[in-house]
């Protein structure tokens, strides 16, 4: 046993040369660089100042004790530490040569106060946390009238997670894109489901938006439309279904000319057999009144356009 002690005591002292290599590393790479502003604005006083004082008292006990690695070991670092805090308080950037160490010291701190939550905030903050904001924003725009509590609501999520939101954009989108809104918001919400977030994120952002459709206990004809087309997609992703709603969209073209316009503009479309001839699948949607619109888009431009139920027939 005495043998095995002194092993891990040789041991120790020896430890004590990584210890001094990780130390002159790990300031090395800010000395090198301690002129620049940005290096030193880069280094927490306060998160060092809170390593330096429970080291400072480990040092004191180790002394006590004899504990003479633990002693050595605790300097260094208290060394690396406060070498660390002088290159945090901007001592050698050029522009503050003229400023006092404890004004150079309380311009760092009001710095690092300013940003203390960005951390926690990028915990927080949800990966798609841009595209979740433009599907509120088109929501709360999708009847072309945004009423205070909506807007509201969606500012929260957006302050809380440090993100700016341009009114103005969103309200010039609503003017131009209606009826066609309703097919953007609904791409939207797919290109949000396509980044695969946490089925609970989902599940509470399906609860967000039936808040925000009934914040001002008056829901719009339009509002109810969207909804009622993306909480089944986005309840289809929740319950790992590979249901994609039961009406589909289908342009049927007139001609050869029609033909090779279709197969242009919507390149990815499927071509199938219906009706004693050949549509394009356009998409397939949740709702019937949804699929109209779309297809109301498409008869827009010229195009022979139906909605095929392809529910299953359930036997009577």
């Amino acid at each position: 046993m005495e043998m095995f002690k002194s092993f891990v005591s040789a041991m120790a002292y020896a430890s004590l040369g990584f210890s001094f290599a990780a130390a002159y590393l790990k300031v090395n790479k800010l000395w090198k660089r301690k002129h620049i502003s940005e290096v030193a604005n880069s280094v927490s006083i306060v998160g060092n100042a809170l390593d330096i004082i429970p080291l400072t008292f480990f040092a004191l006990n180790f002394m006590f004790v004899a504990q003479w690695q633990g002693l050595i070991d605790s300097f260094l670092w208290i060394v690396a530490g406060v070498v660390t805090v002088l290159i945090g308080s901007g001592l050698w950037v050029q522009q503050n040569r003229h400023k006092s160490f404890w004004r150079r010291v309380a311009e760092a701190l009001r710095l690092e106060k300013s940003e203390v939550t960005h951390l926690a905030a990028s915990f927080f903050r949800p990966s798609a946390a841009r595209i979740i904001l433009d599907i509120l924003a088109r929501f709360a725009y999708i009847d072309r009238n945004l009423v205070e509590q909506e807007k509201r609501l969606i500012q929260s999520f957006a302050d809380n997670w440090r993100l700016d939101i341009d009114w103005d954009a969103y309200r010039k989108l609503a003017e131009l894109e209606q009826p066609a809104g309703l097919a953007t918001t609904r791409e939207t919400v797919q290109e949000y489901l396509a980044t695969s977030p946490p089925t609970e994120q989902v599940a509470q952002l399906i609860d967000v938006l039936k808040a925000l459709v009934n914040v001002d206990d008056e829901v719009a004809d339009q509002e109810k439309l969207i909804y009622d087309e993306v909480k089944p997609l986005m309840q289809a992703y929740v319950g790992g279904s590979q249901d994609v709603g039961a009406y589909k969209v289908i342009i049927a073209p007139q001609n050869r000319k029609q033909d090779a316009a279709i197969a242009t503009l919507l390149p990815a479309a499927e071509k199938i057999e219906v009706a004693g001839g050949s549509g394009y699948v356009v998409g397939a949607y949740y709702s019937r009144d949804f699929a109209q619109i779309i297809c109301d888009q498409y008869r827009a431009l010229g195009f022979f356009t139906i909605d095929l139920d392809d529910r299953p027939v359930v036997p009577a």
